[in-house]
């Protein structure tokens, strides 16, 4: 049986406007960086982009939505969200299983953060392969959204190869864009979610050189040949 594809994200605050023209969430040509799967045409939100590259014809696809309570991210997602994952799974022929909302109260509070977290991976099976964007929401969401992802990758698997974390995607609106032309980046962050798996395992298994074992990993320092004779 095909594993689920799944992807997570968060809808944005951006204000409602007098006209849909003033509306604050426009849509963006994001210019894919480290991940050519990555690249899309314009989108108001990077998890598209990101299940476009993902999801194949027939592909059984969900998708979870944190929604904070509220007008504004109400708005965001009712009268753009929806319809542009519904057109994209239309046009991209998938067995599209829904959009799950996750509501959260528009609080910063531990505990609010806590059951958040708690939500995300109570909607989590096995057999699924993680998707996540994490560029919506305010500081704390992506920081609950990695703790997820690393409760997802310990513990969430019945084999080693069980739901897996395939993509952490990251869109960035340009603020220089001063000739207004609606570009944005997208970049792959996948590497730093491993790279946060490999320190744990590192601490697990009491390496007796953590440091040294992270810079040869990222290529800031030669492996030394043995001198063993």
């Amino acid at each position: 049986m095909s594993k689920v594809k799944t992807f997570i994200c968060t809808i944005p605050y951006q204000p409602k406007g007098e006209t849909p023209e003033k509306d604050g969430l426009k849509p963006l040509r994001y210019e894919a960086r480290g991940n050519a799967k990555l690249v899309y045409g314009e989108t108001r939100f990077p998890i598209v982009p990101v299940i476009n590259g993902y999801a194949e014809k027939g592909d059984r696809v969900r998708v979870l939505a944190i929604l904070t309570e509220g007008d504004n991210f109400s708005y965001n997602y009712e009268t753009y969200f929806v319809p542009e994952i519904a057109a994209l799974a239309e046009k991209n022929g998938y067995a599209f299983e829904g959009i799950e909302i996750i509501s959260s109260p528009d609080s910063e509070d531990i505990d609010t953060q806590l059951v958040l977290f708690a939500d995300i991976i109570s909607r989590i099976g096995y057999n699924e392969e993680i998707h996540t964007c994490i560029t919506y929401g305010t500081k704390p969401t992506p920081i609950v959204q990695f703790m997820a992802l690393n409760y997802i990758n310990e513990l969430k698997k019945e084999t080693p190869t069980d739901t897996p974390i395939k993509c952490v995607a990251y869109g960035r609106f340009l603020h220089n864009d001063y000739e207004g032309q609606g570009v944005g980046r997208i970049w792959d962050q996948t590497a730093l979610f491993y790279m946060n798996a490999t320190v744990n395992a590192l601490a697990k298994n009491r390496a007796a050189d953590p440091e040294k074992a992270i810079r040869i990993m990222l290529g800031l320092e030669a492996v030394e040949d043995s001198e063993d004779d």
